[in-house]
């Protein structure tokens, strides 16, 4: 058997083989946080990196099969507008598309905007009380991060699921989970340092 050839472990051992790369490649996306995730999704929805069908600009609108706000060769490389307002955010357009909406809703509003950029500069004086910051833990804009991010994410949800009910409370719930607020705070207390 073994001068004949009997090559037929072969084909059996290949298909094992391939079967474990697609187990262990299927274990590690499960492993990943939810940007990876979408970001593989997104590449097998469109992975030449351009529409085929549809003549919207809006991706949603392109006539895919899943929502996808990325296109392009190289991932997470936005294919939406963001110059729809005249915020000071400036890396806007790098965010994630809850995060956007979120942002485009604090910096297109003047007196939104005015709101948050004085509650940056609040949580930015309290930041120096607190006992992170004095303990030398965190530093002061740290600190205001923080601050500002837990008041940007119980402002939003409390308005935002006090508006729905039933189903749309979870539906809007789920999409402000996505939003990173931790973001936004970091952007706002850039922006409102940059004033002063």
């Amino acid at each position: 058997m073994a001068g004949g050839g009997g090559g037929a472990w072969k084909v059996a051992y290949a298909d094992f083989v391939t079967a474990m790369m697609a187990f262990f490649m299927v274990m590690w996306l499960v492993s990943q946080d939810q940007k990876v995730k979408d970001s593989v999704a997104k590449y097998f929805v469109d992975p030449v990196g351009f529409s085929l069908s549809g003549s919207s600009n809006r991706p949603k609108d392109a006539a895919g099969v899943f929502e996808s706000e990325f296109n392009g060769q190289v991932p997470g490389a936005k294919s939406r507008t963001s110059g729809r307002g005249r915020g000071t955010m400036r890396s806007r357009e790098n965010m994630e598309g809850e995060t956007s909406m979120v942002a485009d809703s604090i910096m297109e509003d003047t007196e939104n905007s005015q709101k948050w950029m004085g509650e940056a500069k609040r949580q930015l004086a309290a930041a120096k009380n607190t006992p992170a910051v004095q303990a030398g833990n965190v530093t002061e804009i740290e600190a205001a991060k923080m601050l500002l991010s837990r008041k940007l994410r119980q402002q939003f949800q409390s308005e935002a699921i006090g508006a729905t009910e039933g189903v749309y409370q979870d539906l809007v719930s789920a999409s402000l989970n996505r939003v990173d607020f931790d973001e936004l705070a970091e952007e706002l207390i850039r922006s409102s340092m940059e004033e002063n």
